[in-house]
């Protein structure tokens, strides 16, 4: 089933209210389950005819009273969709051999029957299927799993965020929880928010366009990755051709997420989670918390354990994969509610019997932590 992924509607798709100051999306919803089922059920008919027969038939056609200007955005998303499924025929290189021949001097029936010959075809089949590698040209081809209404509605509340993020002049991003794969999305794609942390533990990304590197495209792109965080808020200011206001994105907005991530970074996070649930059932137990600003930079501890009442602790294991990572992860220690996970041959001698460094060899004992942690109140 080919992704979303950071597809964007154009301006003249996007079904938005503009009301004092803010611009809201008209969101798809369940409601729409009725009408997103019988735009699928009309594509899935055109199966094996050229991709632009079923666009031309689906854009004649007049807007679902059900739907109004929201079966733009999912007819969009659709098309989007069935481009990407749709078989491409090796064509390019053979206009370009056929096109050689003919600047060369070779009569055009010859040259066509030339490259027929080669290819084994007849030179009418060739001729009509010249150009069936062009996207409305190729033949439509039903994608594999089935789209289903809920992902396509999901979908194309997607393409609306990236559609209006696209003209986002300034963006401010509140992260609680799991902010690393979008922080670290951001720096690979060269996206250089202003990063701080509020009073109340969240991650702060503010970005103006002109000001940090990165552009509103890149924006857009960290939205589907947003639904993966435990909680966020995205606000932005946009400017439209026909209105300027604030956009606001938050949890549980319907957005189709991007694929999922990986739980924890390795087999050692994983079980130690698993046993650490078992042994502070009580405890809230949060995944990539909000990091620690440090003189280097950021840190980013594994976990946050927040007991049933009183301060939270973080916890923080360290692999060390790399050696020369060692110093950044040993000046964790300053951060004087975290315990330090570290390798029992890379502890140095005046931390060993350090009350918040706990070692281990092939796995962390989640008990020694529970200790540490539930000694101090």
């Amino acid at each position: 089933m080919p992704d979303v992924g950071v597809i964007a509607l154009p301006r003249s798709r996007l079904p938005y209210l503009h009301s004092d100051g803010e611009i809201v999306p008209v969101w798809l919803s369940d409601r729409d389950r009725p009408w997103l089922r019988d735009l699928l059920d009309e594509a899935e008919r055109f199966v094996g005819r050229p991709f632009l027969a079923w666009f031309r038939q689906a854009r004649r056609g007049e807007l679902d009273p059900r739907a109004g200007r929201r079966q733009r955005a999912a007819l969009h998303v659709l098309a989007h969709w069935l481009r990407q499924a749709a078989p491409t025929p090796p064509r390019r290189a053979v206009r370009a051999e056929l096109f050689a021949l003919v600047a060369n001097g070779m009569p055009r029936e010859l040259a066509l029957a030339t490259v027929a010959k080669r290819l084994a075809i007849a030179p009418e089949t060739l001729l009509a299927t010249l150009y069936d590698d062009l996207p409305n040209r190729r033949l439509l081809v039903w994608p594999s799993p089935r789209p289903e209404p809920g992902r396509l509605l999901l979908a194309a509340n997607s393409a609306m965020v990236a559609g209006l993020l696209r003209y986002a002049l300034r963006a401010e991003l509140l992260l609680h929880g799991a902010s690393r794969l979008v922080l670290k999305t951001a720096w690979l794609r060269g996206f250089v928010p202003d990063l701080a942390l509020t009073p109340a533990g969240a991650m702060r990304l503010r970005w103006t366009a002109g000001r940090q590197a990165g552009t509103a495209r890149d924006l857009a792109a960290l939205a589907t990755l947003l639904p993966w965080t435990q909680r966020f808020r995205l606000l932005a200011d946009c400017e439209l051709p026909d209105a300027r206001g604030r956009f606001v994105l938050t949890t549980g907005d319907p957005i189709l997420p991007a694929d999922e991530p990986r739980p924890f970074d390795s087999q050692l996070e994983a079980r130690f989670a698993r046993d650490l649930g078992r042994e502070l059932p009580d405890w809230r137990i949060l995944r990539e918390p909000a990091p620690i600003v440090l003189e280097h930079g950021l840190a980013f501890p594994d976990f946050e354990l927040q007991p049933p009442s009183g301060a939270p602790w973080l916890c923080e294991l360290a692999g060390l994969r790399d050696t020369t990572a060692l110093p950044a992860k040993l000046a964790l220690l300053r951060c004087e509610r975290l315990v330090l996970c570290l390798p029992e041959r890379a502890i140095p001698e005046h931390l060993r019997g350090h009350p918040r460094v706990v070692g281990f060899r092939r796995h962390v004992d989640a008990r020694r932590v529970r200790e540490v942690v539930t000694a101090t109140p």
